[in-house]
């Protein structure tokens, strides 16, 4: 195998002498850095100041002069640093260089059904690919590697619902690959939108109709009710996903908005929302305040103000106003009428 020696860098400092080079093959790139002048009992790499001290080998080539070599294998470009140094008080230092491909920035990722990924990013200028690798602590982990240099976008798919995956993003090309580039947050893959149906209504309860999209991992899920017209609300938490589910205790006649968010393992999805509306029983509330508003020989004009809204029971379609003499009645009006609008008794 040939090879080639890029850059040459020497330092001294104590009894330690260092010179370092680049060394390229095939398969690898290797950096070495030979020390002389006395046992190196210290050696240490950094990339960008960084310590990367892993992999690093150390071998006696001459016990004459005390050269040392100590290489390092590389994956990423980078500033990267030899120091060594041994039992006096100074050490020596050999920077070099490696330039590798440009990596991609603004990286993002974000769900975009119960089991996909999308990933995104503004391409390097010198990338012919990119590699991307997802990891979750127990559901599916790997990696999947794209050509093309002005690649911006990719889509992950059969991962796990449920689980939580941590994205990153390499350049490749026919320089060393670029820096690991990891998206700004970890993507939680949550339930889908519920599907929401109404299946029956009471006078006093309704029930509806829960689904979820294919591939959706449900834990629980939350079911909040409000009334449209009055003050009714309430919220339970279901365990499970079962398929439908009752909500109790309602009011008569009255439309309720009904959401459902479900959540796992990863967090909690989106919201689904209806509106349905309980079945009308007879009102069992009279108006209020019923006064007098004028009167004439032959007729009397009175108003009230409306049914109180739980006791409706219902939308009021109409009143009855009678007027009685000694017990007796001596006029009816029955008339469809607007609230709180005055009718008259002739």
């Amino acid at each position: 195998r040939d090879t080639v020696y890029v850059g040459l860098y020497t330092a001294s400092g104590g009894d330690v002498s260092i010179s370092g080079g680049v060394t390229f093959d095939p398969s690898q790139l290797t950096l070495t850095c030979i020390s002389t002048g006395g046992p190196a009992t210290t050696v240490t790499w950094t990339r960008d100041s960084t310590t990367v001290t892993q992999g690093t080998q150390t071998v006696l080539n001459d016990p004459v002069t005390a050269q040392y070599t100590h290489t390092l294998t590389v994956t990423t470009g980078g500033e990267y640093t030899c120091t060594v140094a041994n039992n006096k008080p100074s050490s020596a230092s050999a920077t070099i260089t490696v330039t590798g491909t440009g990596p991609p920035t603004n990286v993002a990722a974000r769900q975009t059904n119960p089991t996909s990924i999308l990933v995104e990013w503004t391409p390097s200028s010198d990338a012919t690919g990119y590699t991307i690798h997802y990891d979750s602590s127990e559901g599916p982990s790997g990696s999947v590697s794209i050509d093309g240099d002005s690649t911006n976008s990719y889509t992950l798919e059969n991962l796990q619902n449920g689980e939580t995956y941590t994205i990153s993003i390499v350049a490749t090309s026919a320089n060393l690959p670029s820096q690991v580039v990891t998206a700004g947050m970890a993507v939680g893959l949550v339930p889908g939108n519920p599907e929401l149906v109404r299946s029956s209504t009471s006078t006093d309860s309704i029930t509806i109709s829960v689904g979820f999209p294919a591939g959706s991992v449900v834990d629980s899920y939350v079911v909040m009710w409000t009334s449209v017209e009055c003050s009714d609300n309430g919220m339970m938490t279901v365990d499970g996903s079962p398929a439908t589910y009752t909500i109790m205790g309602l009011e008569e006649g009255i439309s309720y908005n009904i959401t459902v968010r479900a959540s796992n393992n990863a967090g909690s999805g989106n919201s689904t929302s209806i509106t349905v509306r309980t079945n009308e029983a007879a009102p069992n509330g009279a108006p209020n305040s019923v006064t007098e508003v004028s009167a004439a020989p032959n007729s009397i004009t009175v108003g009230w103000e409306e049914v109180d809204c739980l006791l409706r029971n219902g939308m009021i379609t109409g009143y009855t106003a009678q007027a009685l003499r000694n017990g007796m009645v001596e006029a009816t009006a029955n008339v469809v009428v607007m609230l709180d609008k005055p009718l008259s008794l002739d």
